[in-house]
């Protein structure tokens, strides 16, 4: 029952009296007792906000000018509730921590009443565990935001984020000052347990120069120092317009292109790692000319990389990575590209329009990596177009996925390809057998449809001890004239060693072709099954048919239609239309293959061609 005092004060107008809060009194004929006035109920006013202090209420009598209760507190459901239940206001919980706020005067002390208005007071602050910076919504910085040999701890970490009400973000504009060596809008250098949640990051210069929205570094200066950054989270952040270096005349492959974009992670002079990164929830939009980028050191000589297969590469490592529901778009090279990579996964990413100012490039890669697992993201539109060599089209890279140098073991599983200028997956691996340098990956349970096949949708590139492509589903467009899988090398190569079992190619291309090598790789190609739709052809497919042992040729009967867009085959959930019917011949009708749990869907393992095990 909210408590309304009473006004003792009396207010006389025009021969009637307002009198206390419980009522006004006075008229002619009149009569309560011994002053002889009449008493009648005030009429008020719903509640009325007086700001932080409280409510009140007003009169409405027209007998009177109006009266205002006395002043009561708000009312919420509970400490971090935002909104009083009475009248509406909204109020910021003034949590502990440091307040930003561009609009507020100079001279601020950092409270929640007078924050400070810029990055310049950081200097001022000595932060220590459990600390918080929090930057008002809607609110623009200018400059780089820098921190440096700062660390909370794994229980109370020191968070950089948002405040106050509103959907837009507080912004940090690099402003063409935030650039160079080892700079982004967002450094981070020798930190540990430090989260960023919730800021825009952008730089307000349109020509290319050394930029980066963030940049992580984790380094020592001494010989013999070494320094590992441990517990730091992007989480929410939106990263654009990062004018990097595009290098598009060479399709983006110098160096000062590859050190440029929206994250880029590293090492500089090769004495320092990260442990337990993550980045999350991040949007990452038109930046050159990666999305997000690791290194042991940034460049790509031999001193600039640790092999995967060396005993020094623990030592240097990233380890427990995780890079995950993030959406990452209109990229100038590559997506994602991590190298120095020990074990971490990649997933649940919806990455699209890479490639787009540099020619080539693939959308997720690996390189110098052991173990790392690429699961459950969603890539297309990437945009790569060939260059013209004595007119003749030079394709370079335009895959959604690609094993490079080093991909030591990895595994590559549940993704979903689509209208991509090249396909699926391609490897630029190693197989170095002096140097007992032997790349193995995976390539299962994988979806594409339309992809445009350019070079080819699943391409057996570089040398590697074992390309395994199993259980992967694939549909072409009518279209397109898609190479479906390609096998590089001549007729005398014996290093493109693969294995490629248990997949459904369902076919609608009239201009279809399978380009395998008659040389003496080592090859296992069966139980597949193969489609051709009313109209389409495959050339090449009687020598795929000589080597494909226990080959299906039949409808697999899918259950839906594919989409006639590309936003209409968007989404993970488009992939529902290649689920197979349960009389399908796909049906327990695979190699058995060991260490897989479920399919595309999560549904059980069970014998079958494909990337559905649902029946």
């Amino acid at each position: 029952m909210l408590n309304i005092k009473k006004l003792t004060a009396l207010i006389i107008v025009g021969g009637l009296a307002a009198g206390t809060l419980g009522g006004c009194f006075g008229g002619e004929n009149g009569d309560n007792g011994d002053n002889g006035n009449t008493h009648a109920e005030h009429t008020w006013s719903d509640y009325i906000s007086g700001g932080e202090s409280g409510h009140y209420r007003r009169t409405t009598c027209t007998e009177h000018e109006p009266i205002n209760s006395e002043v009561e507190e708000h009312v919420y459901d509970g400490d971090a509730a935002t909104v009083c239940n009475v009248c509406g206001y909204v109020r910021v919980v003034g949590e502990a921590g440091y307040y930003f706020d561009s609009t507020a005067p100079a001279g601020g002390d950092g409270s929640l009443q007078s924050p400070y208005n810029s990055f310049f007071y950081l200097n001022s602050i000595e932060l220590k565990a459990g600390d918080v910076l929090r930057f008002k919504n809607g609110c623009e910085f200018r400059g780089g935001f820098e921190l440096k040999e700062v660390s909370g701890t794994e229980s109370q970490p020191i968070v950089i984020t948002n405040y106050g009400g509103g959907t837009a973000l507080p912004k940090f504009n690099g402003n063409n000052t935030a650039k160079g060596s080892n700079k982004g809008v967002i450094t981070l250098e020798n930190c540990s347990y430090i989260t960023v949640r919730n800021i825009e990051i952008y730089d307000s210069a349109k020509s290319e120069d050394d930029r980066r929205g963030v940049m992580l570094l984790a380094d020592s200066k001494e010989q013999g120092a070494f320094n590992t950054s441990t517990g730091i989270t992007l989480e929410g952040l939106y990263i654009h317009d990062i004018r990097g270096t595009t290098d598009a005349a060479n399709s983006g492959m110098s160096t000062a292109s590859k050190i440029t974009g929206g994250v880029q992670i590293w090492s500089y002079y090769g004495r320092g790692r990260f442990d337990k990164l993550t980045i999350k929830g991040c949007t990452i939009r038109n930046v050159d000319n990666v999305g997000i980028a690791s290194w042991y050191r940034p460049g790509t000589s031999g001193a600039h990389k640790v092999s995967p297969y060396s005993a020094d590469f623990g030592k240097t490592a990233h380890t427990n990575v995780v890079i995950c529901d993030n959406d990452i778009s209109d990229i100038g090279k590559n997506g994602i590209f991590v190298r120095n990579l020990k074990g971490g996964v990649i997933e649940r990413n919806v990455l699209h329009d890479t490639a787009v100012r540099c020619i080539s490039g693939n959308t997720i890669v690996t390189s110098y990596v052991h173990g790392t697992v690429i699961q459950h993201n969603e890539g297309y539109l990437n945009r790569a177009q060939p260059k013209m060599n004595n007119g003749e089209k030079d394709w370079q890279d335009g895959c959604m996925l690609d094993a490079d140098l080093q991909s030591r073991d990895t595994v590559w599983q549940y993704n979903y390809s689509h209208d991509n200028s090249f396909g699926l997956f391609i490897n630029c691996t190693s197989l170095l057998t002096d140097l007992n340098v032997r790349d193995k990956v995976t390539v299962r349970y994988n979806l594409s449809v339309n992809d445009k096949g350019n070079m080819a949708i699943v391409y057996i590139n570089y040398a590697a001890e074992l390309v395994e492509i199993y259980n992967n589903t694939f549909v072409t467009s009518a279209e397109d004239s898609p190479v479906l899988l390609k096998v590089n090398g001549s007729n005398n190569s014996a290093d493109r060693n693969y294995a490629f079992y248990n997949n459904v190619i369902y076919n609608r291309s009239a201009n279809a072709s399978v380009k395998l090598s008659y040389g003496t790789n080592t090859q296992d190609i069966s139980n597949n099954l193969v489609f051709n739709d009313d109209g389409a052809a495959i050339d090449g497919l009687d020598y795929f048919k000589q080597l494909n042992s226990e080959g299906l040729y039949v409808d697999p009967l899918l259950t839906g239609n594919i989409g006639a867009t590309v936003e209409k085959r968007s989404g993970m959930e488009a992939a529902n239309v290649c689920k197979l019917a349960s009389s399908s011949p796909a049906k327990d009708e695979g190699k058995a293959v060991s260490g897989v749990a479920k399919d595309f869907f999560g549904n059980a393992y069970r014998r079958s061609l494909g990337f559905f095990c649902g029946f």
